[in-house]
C-alpha cells in the first residue's frame, strides 16, 4: 500500500471518527427530557440580514437575543443592556457566592484596576422568558411615557418636550411589540440548585456562560460577558417558515425551542405568522 493511500484513509477514519463523536453528542443531549422547551419569537431569535441577502448560503442560524436589567444607579436609569451593565441583582454577594475575591473595597486606591484584571469565571446564567423582568421594563416605559405626557403638558408649544413625548411614545411601542423578553435575572455555580428556584421549563432557560467583575461609582457588580449559546441553527425543512420563503420581509414566526442535557438548543417546530399549524 502506498504511503499516499495511507494518507487518504488515515483522513477518511479521521473524518469518520470526528462525525460519529459529533453524533454521539447529538444524541446524548437529546436524550431523556428536555431541561427546558420554550416558545420565542423572532424578538427573541432574529434572523441575520443575510438570509435576505441574494448570496447563496447553505446555512442559516438565529441569533439569540436577551438582555439585562440595568441598576437604577447608574447614569441611565432604566436603561436595558443585551448583555452588560449592573444588574440591581448582582452585586457584592452574588459575586462572592460565584468565587471572586471581594474583600478589598472598590473606593481603595487601585482596587477597581485590580477588580478589572480580575479573570472570568464560568457560571450558569438564568435566563426568564416573558415573565416579571419584562414586566417591569414595560411599567417603566409606560412611567416614562406618563412623565413626558405632564411635561409636554406643562410646557405646551415647546419642541424639546414634545420631541421627548414622541420618543417615550415609540420606547414604549418597541417594548411592547418589538423588543426581547428574554431577561437575565440570576446565576449560578450549581445548576441542579437554579433550576430549583426556577422550576418552570416553559419560562426560565439555564445555560453556561461567563461572567465578570466591575467597579463601578465605588460600587462592585458582575456582568455577564458571554453565553454558551448565541446562535440557533435552522434546519432546511424550516428555514421557509422562518424567512417567509422568497418574500420581501422577513416573516413574524414563533420557534419551539428545545435545550438538553448539554445545554444545547434544537429546534421542534416552526410555526409562521400566517399559518395555526407548526412545521414539525
Amino acid at each position: 500500500m502506498s504511503r499516499h493511500i495511507r494518507i487518504l484513509i488515515a483522513g477518511v477514519v479521521l473524518i469518520l471518527a470526528s462525525n460519529a463523536v459529533a453524533l454521539i453528542g447529538v444524541a446524548y443531549n437529546r436524550s431523556g427530557a428536555p431541561d427546558a422547551v420554550v416558545e420565542l419569537s423572532e424578538r427573541e431569535l432574529s434572523l441575520p440580514h443575510s438570509a435576505f441577502s441574494s448570496e447563496e448560503n447553505s446555512g442559516l442560524a438565529l441569533h439569540l437575543i436577551w438582555r439585562l436589567e440595568k441598576n437604577a444607579q447608574t447614569p441611565y436609569p432604566g436603561m436595558l443592556s443585551r448583555s452588560s451593565g449592573p444588574a440591581s441583582w448582582f452585586g457584592k454577594n452574588k459575586l462572592a457566592e460565584l468565587g471572586f475575591d471581594v474583600s478589598a473595597s472598590p473606593a481603595e486606591k487601585d482596587a477597581a484596576r485590580r477588580y478589572e484584571k480580575m479573570l472570568p469565571r464560568k457560571a450558569y446564567v438564568v435566563l426568564e422568558f416573558n415573565g416579571p423582568a419584562y414586566q417591569a421594563a414595560l411599567h417603566r416605559r409606560q412611567a416614562d411615557l406618563a412623565d413626558a405626557q405632564a411635561l409636554q403638558t406643562n410646557n405646551p408649544g415647546k419642541t424639546e418636550f414634545e420631541q421627548r413625548l414622541k420618543a417615550a411614545q415609540t420606547q414604549l411601542d418597541n417594548e411592547r411589540n418589538e423588543s426581547s423578553r428574554l431577561f437575565a435575572v440570576d446565576v449560578g455555580r450549581d445548576k441542579q440548585a437554579l433550576r430549583s428556584g426556577y422550576p418552570d421549563p416553559a419560562r426560565y432557560l439555564i445555560l453556561p456562560g461567563e461572567v465578570r467583575i466591575t467597579a463601578f461609582n465605588s460600587t462592585l457588580s458582575g456582568y455577564i460577558s458571554g453565553l454558551s449559546v448565541n446562535t440557533v441553527n435552522v434546519p432546511l425543512a424550516y428555514r421557509a417558515a422562518v424567512t417567509g420563503g422568497s418574500g420581501p420581509r422577513p416573516a413574524h414566526y414563533t420557534v419551539r425551542l428545545a435545550f438538553g442535557k448539554r445545554a444545547e438548543p434544537w429546534i421542534m417546530g416552526v410555526w409562521a405568522e400566517e399559518s395555526e399549524n407548526p412545521v414539525k
